[in-house]
């Protein structure tokens, strides 16, 4: 494991989290949250919003701890 590594990986489950836990902010103020939910109500636009967190948190943990493996080119 790199350091650039950990600190992508924590910066990406830092901000996977701020995603999960600030879904209804982003829905109601932001453009792109306003036109998720008229695409598709908002009960599904906030299960979208907090799977993408949520999963945004999983390989930011992953990438920190070493499991997942960054691109090299």
């Amino acid at each position: 494991m790199t350091r650039e590594s950990l600190i992508f990986g924590i910066g990406s489950a830092l901000i996977g989290g701020a995603l999960f836990w600030q879904r209804n902010w982003l829905l109601v103020e932001t453009p792109k949250g306003r036109t998720l939910v008229e695409a598709c109500g908002i009960a599904k636009a906030r299960v979208i919003l907090a799977a993408c967190g949520l999963i945004l948190v999983g390989f930011g943990v992953l990438l920190a701890t070493g499991w997942l493996a960054p691109l090299r080119w």
